[in-house]
């Protein structure tokens, strides 16, 4: 018997702009009763939509039938319920339902002496959401976080459960779910369609994840320019010197003179017996003290008024901002390094493309005329930096990060904004229509546009007819689409 449904229930995303009114709203604690709202919702002709934590700002989560909320499995599972191939290494294996909170994970893991090899700067999200939609860290040699799939549980159409794994997967049988019959699928082509589907092709109930020993990261921030910092990336020895380079960008020429100022970020594994003091183990201190001590509404609505009662300050701001984020060193575990903490508590809204090695630095000197020109033009701003983070190719075929050349990387380019400030979205889809000229390849959680206009997905994903024929395989119902897969041609 599943879960009873909630009627009326109004769902909105982490800044509530993208909101659903579904006919239904569940929030099962049992595979059970996600098969039963399955077998429900077909019965009557009604589609179904599974969600996480809402911090997608597309309208990937929305649909008007039938919304499955993830939060309730939210269990590890024993590996025992595997029939692992002997050279298998369960020492470096996670199997969890798929809502566990990604902070909840990274808790379960460290109790363990574990820890995931790499993340995003967030971890509100939900595993699954975060895989199912290509989120991802940085680092030239870490992919994204579906990467660490080594295995998947899918519930699809007529509720039918499928175990899908790579051609030389690690299990020798299907999981074992009790009373529930498994398939166990072990096709390259079905795992790279399913692990980044975007809730497309059914409902992933669970995940087995690859995971590592715990680790300490060193983290240094320097305040430069864009001019000092291009030759460097230009070269490319900075990015296979360090785990994890990011820079941020300052998009406005502050004093008009050529300069854009800069944040560069490296981190670096430290070794275990590494010491702590109070210092190194936070933040630089003015970030840390603004975080304790300012409420997150009365920081959101300072920044909002100013932004919109003071347009012309926002470059002045976002370099103040850079300096301020300035740190000689932060060290602590791995996970703590790389959630951005307390500034993930702004109300903000991003867009992020994907832009191959070879162009990503032509189309950041494009951003700075793009973004310069709507200022002078009419006087709207981003009203933050823009970030580059270095990410290695993914074969997963609806990854943005996807390539062939396993030893290339992609530059992930993102765009965050600041909700309720003027012009935003309308500074998003114009920089978005400039970064297609690119080659650019949005994300597909954040701010998009795409299947508006001459865009196809076969265009940006050279793998989507493959995709394509897995999702016709095993959605013939069409069970799983909603409005976003209509936009972007999932049909």
């Amino acid at each position: 018997m599943s879960s009873l449904p909630k009627l009326k229930k109004v769902w909105r995303n982490c800044v509530n702009l993208q909101i659903a009114h579904p006919l239904c709203y569940f929030k099962p604690t049992t595979l059970h009763e996600v098969i039963d709202i399955i077998h429900k919702a077909e019965a009557s002709h009604y589609k179904v939509k599974a969600v996480g934590s809402g911090h997608s700002f597309s309208d990937i989560a929305l649909t008007r039938d039938y919304l499955i909320d993830t939060h309730g499995l939210n269990k590890r599972l024993p590996l025992s319920l595997l029939t692992l191939k002997e050279s298998a290494d369960k020492k470096k294996l996670f199997l969890t339902e798929c809502g566990i909170l990604i902070h909840q994970l990274n808790a379960d893991l460290d109790a363990e002496g574990k820890a995931l090899p790499n993340m995003g700067a967030y971890t509100g999200q939900t595993i699954i959401g975060a895989i199912s939609t290509s989120t991802h860290g940085s680092g030239t040699g870490l992919g994204p976080l579906a990467s660490l799939v080594e295995a998947f549980v899918l519930v699809g159409e007529n509720g039918e459960v499928f175990h899908v794994e790579r051609s030389n997967g690690i299990s020798t049988e299907a999981i074992n779910l009790g009373d529930v019959p498994v398939k166990l699928i072990q096709d390259d082509e079905i795992f790279l369609s399913g692990v980044i589907s975007l809730g497309c092709l059914g409902v992933i109930y669970a995940v087995v994840l690859k995971v590592c020993d715990s680790y300490l990261l060193r983290e240094e921030r320097t305040f430069s320019t864009w001019s000092k910092i291009k030759p460097e990336l230009e070269n490319g020895d900075i990015l296979k010197k360090y785990r994890h380079v990011e820079v941020l960008v300052d998009p406005y020429d502050v004093g008009h003179t050529g300069e854009h100022s800069c944040l560069l970020t490296k981190r670096f594994i430290c070794p275990p017996d590494t010491s702590t003091s109070w210092f190194r183990a936070h933040r630089a201190l003015p970030y840390t003290i603004i975080g304790w001590f300012i409420p997150d509404f009365v920081m959101n609505a300072v920044l909002r008024f100013f932004f919109n009662t003071f347009p012309k300050l926002t470059p002045a701001i976002l370099q103040m901002s850079l300096k301020t984020l300035r740190d000689a060193c932060y060290i602590d575990k791995s996970f703590k390094v790389l959630d951005l903490g307390k500034a993930n508590n702004i109300s903000a809204y991003s867009m992020e493309i994907a832009f191959s090695s070879s162009v990503y630095l032509d189309a950041v000197e494009a951003l700075f005329e793009v973004i310069g020109r709507i200022a002078r033009d009419g006087e709207q701003y981003i009203t933050s930096p823009f970030s580059l983070r270095f990410v290695k190719t993914s074969d997963h075929y609806l990854s943005m990060q996807y390539g062939e050349d396993e030893d290339d990387f992609v530059c992930m380019i993102e765009f965050p904004v600041l909700n309720g400030t003027i012009g935003g979205e309308e500074i998003l889809a114009r920089i978005e229509q400039e970064m297609y000229k690119f080659g650019g390849i949005p994300h597909w959680g954040q701010f998009n546009n795409v299947g508006i206009g001459s865009q196809t997905l076969a265009r940006l994903y050279p793998k989507f007819p493959n995709w394509i024929n897995v999702y016709r395989r095993f959605c013939p119902k069409g069970t799983f689409q909603n409005d976003f897969t209509e936009r972007c041609r999932i049909v």
